[in-house]
């Protein structure tokens, strides 16, 4: 329920902070925009949005109704092999 500041260093991460600034809980910086004046300003921006905060808790609560870590974790668990060749189910 935090709203963050992404940096994307590489591979995935660049995709996952372009989403969750579309998604409306974060900022982007790249690596080399990441000053700490940046960084200072990019953060009280984002703890005075109460669009964001407000974004960030309903995303939040969303993803508890979802069964959070150990719902998602069940569902990773679900798709390994049963040790007989076929994939478990939840």
């Amino acid at each position: 329920g935090v709203p963050m500041i992404a940096v994307p260093q590489g591979a995935e991460q660049f995709m996952n902070a372009d989403k969750l600034v579309e998604l409306g809980v974060a900022r982007r910086l790249d690596t080399a925009d990441a000053t700490p004046q940046a960084l200072r300003t990019a953060l009280t921006e984002l703890v005075a949005d109460p669009e964001r905060i407000a974004r960030s808790r309903q995303l939040q609560r969303a993803a508890r109704a979802e069964g959070g870590t150990r719902r998602a974790a069940d569902l990773l668990e679900a798709l390994l092999p049963d040790g007989e060749g076929t994939a478990a189910r939840v």
